[in-house]
């Protein structure tokens, strides 16, 4: 959760001060039409309205409220639902850059598009919260209107090893080709890729819940229950129990 926190923080603080401005004017009008055409016995009292008192019960009120909101999971469409993951050892800067080389070749072959975050932005991320440090992330999407994404790329939390992770896509069939291709090639470049498992929720496991299998890893059986639907604490934004 503590990587999650710099993004609910901005989401709730934008919601309690959209509440706080809005609920303050609504009830200054109602206040206004109360002065002006209420009943006589109500016209009196004071000529100012207490704007600072109504403002800090309403941010009292509806920051608990935005970070309720900002908790809760997110629906996602079944195109952005997680298929596949594997991991890439991916332990120094010549393999980075020869493993980008062949993202970007399949992602144009595909037609896709890539959007690869630099080392200054990477390290800004990292200064911003340690628990973001990373030495790859990347982001392959289908353009238009509308950015569908159709694979994602970071270490983050295991850096050397890269997770890239595949979405099932707006079209199933070419998202499956896109996969194969360049799972190819990175495993014959890299024997050594291991499958990650996608957990029950849709979302990807914790790598220290992770056990060696006989085809990758496996998520361990102490901590199954933690990625069951019905049994897993909190589904994530992209969980798939719903």
């Amino acid at each position: 959760m503590g990587s999650e926190i710099i993004f609910i923080i901005p989401a709730a603080l934008g919601f309690a001060a959209i509440a706080t401005l809005g609920g303050t004017l609504v009830v200054w009008l109602v206040w206004m039409l109360a002065r002006r055409w209420g009943p006589l016995s109500r016209r009196g009292g004071s000529s100012h309205f207490p704007i600072g008192a109504t403002a800090a019960v309403l941010l009292a009120i509806s920051l608990p409220a935005g970070c309720i909101r900002a908790c809760q999971p997110i629906p996602q469409p079944e195109s952005l639902r997680t298929v596949a993951a594997f991991e890439v050892p991916l332990t120094s800067a010549v393999d980075r850059a020869n493993f980008l080389t062949i993202l970007t070749a399949e992602a144009r072959a595909e037609g896709l598009d890539l959007n690869v975050e630099t080392a200054k932005e990477m390290e800004r991320w990292a200064e911003m919260l340690p628990e973001l440090r990373r030495s790859i992330h990347a982001t392959v999407y289908r353009g238009g209107d509308l950015r569908q994404t159709e694979a994602y790329v970071s270490d983050r939390s295991h850096l050397g090893h890269a997770w890239i992770s595949f979405t099932k896509g707006e079209d199933p069939a070419l998202a499956r080709r896109f996969r194969e291709r360049l799972m190819s090639r990175t495993v014959e470049r890299w024997p050594e890729t291991l499958s990650v498992p996608v957990a029950q929720t849709g979302s990807l496991p914790n790598k220290e819940d992770l056990v060696l299998g006989d085809h990758g890893y496996e998520i361990g059986p102490a901590e199954m229950a933690g990625y069951l639907c019905g049994t897993a604490p909190g589904n994530s934004p992209h969980s798939a129990c719903d």
